[in-house]
């Protein structure tokens, strides 16, 4: 099943696809997303148990008609706190000789990473389990290739998967292992002291309802790359921290570029615009848009907050500080400055930096969460996680094991090193303290974890993700009026909640 793939730069929503994402689906007119586009053209389109209470002696006044007591008092017996045991089922000895599978969507250096993870856990581990992991292609070919495969005929124990892909093998019924007994486990799991060490929005993006269906793999998100250098010469000491103090740098970066003699500049220099799903959901959130419903029932597009985001965002473009193009990619306008900001995702730092270098530019830049209107910053996080399927008891113990052993902030770091992406947990970060001096752009995004949000975790995300894309891009049209804001905003609730339906 073995097979070598090229691979190339990811696009911007890496990770959550794996950028390692194909796009979506041939046009289909009965498809609800399509309909967006239909209607009117423009409307388109997240001890261990109580100790023993003391005997305790007190001392009452008894009335005086009562003899007192000659009773002599028996000192209590001693009380020892059983040890936690397993719940699990499993005795150690059965381990040994267990054979799990691992399908994974990595190549390249992140490719040999994970190999290199796996064989020296095969040749460490002390319960005799070995594991032959198998590279299945892009994020996308994977779910494709265990879509195609029977239930209980051919499933790996473990994969990897987005949220909502793993919900879909879950209710198609190829049974996902809930993760929260290994987890809790007070035999083989994660101490409390090791849970607090994972980054709690990466711990919590795989909850759903009371189970736990994955556990973190790979997280990424979406930022503004900012080049501070030009906007220092542009007259700004300071990166914006308002939306409209975003609108005010990127007006002037592209009245600059209009100014100047080079006509390839022109209509050039303000924001290059971003329309894929995770970008048009990170303003979306940075105006503090609640996409999804409170009880979690469904999504809820059309609110005041979203208006706000597509308003501004239009405000933008129709005032020549926003720009699109798309014979070229966003590192190059950004490195020739042609655009003051680009958004760009963690995996990509390592392509802006490579082509700054190549041309020779002396411009310093650094990455940004998206502004709110009243201050402050929003990342949009995404990424693929670890998912069980069903086997032995044993084989679900060893599947356990080799997360654990993949999670550990050794093993960690040296993905890091080769993904660019986030560190699941707070520890890895002490054997990464090279790689963030050598990479200031992915330091400073460490340094915006906490203003991070999820992504929807609905198992129909899945499809309604490109409503947003898809709306996106009519926003930027020339013929898209603001007036017709509210009516899209209505469609969109109304075609996610039909596709929504058609998962439950």
């Amino acid at each position: 099943m073995k097979k070598s793939i090229k691979t190339s730069k990811p696009n911007p929503e890496d990770f959550n696809d794996l950028s390692l994402f194909t796009r979506i689906a041939p046009v289909d007119p009965t498809n609800p997303v399509t309909r967006i586009l239909i209607m009117g053209v423009f409307l388109l389109l997240a001890s261990c148990g109580s100790q023993p209470s003391p005997t305790l002696t007190s001392t009452v006044a008894a009335p005086q008609a009562t003899p007192t007591s000659t009773r002599t008092p028996v000192p209590p017996t001693a009380t020892i706190t059983p040890q936690p045991t397993s719940s699990l089922g499993v005795d150690l000895t059965a381990l040994n000789g267990v054979t799990i599978e691992f399908w994974h969507p990595w190549s390249g250096e992140t490719g040999k990473v994970i190999e290199e993870s796996i064989e020296e856990f095969n040749a460490a581990n002390e319960y005799g389990i070995t594991v032959e992991s198998v590279y299945q292609g892009t994020l996308n070919s994977l779910n494709d290739v265990i879509n195609d495969t029977d239930t209980g005929n051919g499933l790996p124990n473990l994969t990897i998967g987005s949220n909502y892909q793993i919900l879909s093998w879950n209710s198609s019924g190829k049974r996902v292992v809930g993760l929260n007994a290994y987890v809790n486990d007070p035999e083989w799991g994660l101490s409390s002291g090791e849970q607090a060490d994972f980054i709690p929005i990466f711990l919590d993006q795989d909850v759903n309802g009371q189970n736990r269906i994955g556990f973190p793999a790979i997280r990424s998100a979406l930022f503004l790359f900012y080049n501070t250098t030009w906007a220092e010469e542009l007259g700004f000491s300071s990166p914006p921290n308002t939306t409209e103090k975003f609108k005010e740098q990127a007006c002037q970066a592209a009245r600059a570029n209009n100014a100047n003699d080079l006509p390839a500049d022109d209509g050039s220099g303000g924001w290059l615009i971003n329309t894929t799903p995770s970008g048009i959901l990170s303003w979306m959130y940075a105006f503090d848009s609640q996409v999804v419903q409170s009880d979690g029932s469904g999504y809820q597009f059309n609110t005041p907050q979203s208006e706000n985001a597509f308003l501004y965002l239009k405000e933008v473009f129709d005032e020549g500080c926003a720009w699109e193009v798309l014979e070229s990619p966003a590192e190059v306008e950004f490195a020739t400055r042609k655009a003051l900001f680009i958004t760009g995702s963690i995996s990509d730092l390592a392509y802006q930096t490579s082509e700054i270098d190549r041309i020779g530019s002396d411009d310093t830049w650094t990455v940004l969460g998206f502004p709110s209107p009243e201050g402050g910053q929003v990342i949009d996080v995404y990424g693929p996680s670890f998912a069980m399927f069903a086997g032995t008891p044993e084989e679900n113990l060893a599947t356990w094991l080799v997360i654990k052993w993949l999670s550990s902030a050794e093993q960690q770091a040296k993905m890091i090193k080769s993904s660019g992406t986030f560190p699941m947990r707070s520890s890895t970060m002490g054997f990464l303290a090279d790689y963030a001096g050598e990479n200031p752009q992915w330091a400073a995004a460490q340094e915006l974890i906490d203003l991070a949000r999820p992504e929807p975790g609905l198992q129909s995300w899945k499809e309604v993700r490109w409503i947003l894309g898809d709306v996106g891009t009519q926003i930027f049209r020339y013929y898209f009026t603001p007036d017709r804001i509210p009516s899209t905003l209505e469609l969109m609730d109304e075609t996610a909640a039909e596709l929504h339906e058609r998962t439950q």
